[in-house]
């Protein structure tokens, strides 16, 4: 069964929008599949950073 995906419109600097662009080119991707790699990338680190910050709040309360 396909993924369902939300469709959502962002508003760029302009140079971003082209160095994301060049970067999609040299992997031979579409824009929208490094976006979203990124995007993942950045939300598994913070949701480890935030998991890493609370077990160290827990292990200081005991």
């Amino acid at each position: 069964m396909p993924e369902t995906v939300v469709h959502f419109q962002i508003r760029m600097p302009p140079a971003l929008h082209e160095q994301l662009a060049s970067w999609a080119k040299e992997d031979k991707a579409s824009l929208n599949a490094l976006i979203v790699s990124i995007l993942k990338n950045d939300a598994e680190k913070r949701e480890l950073g935030e998991n890493r910050a609370s077990s160290r709040t827990d292990e200081a309360a005991r």
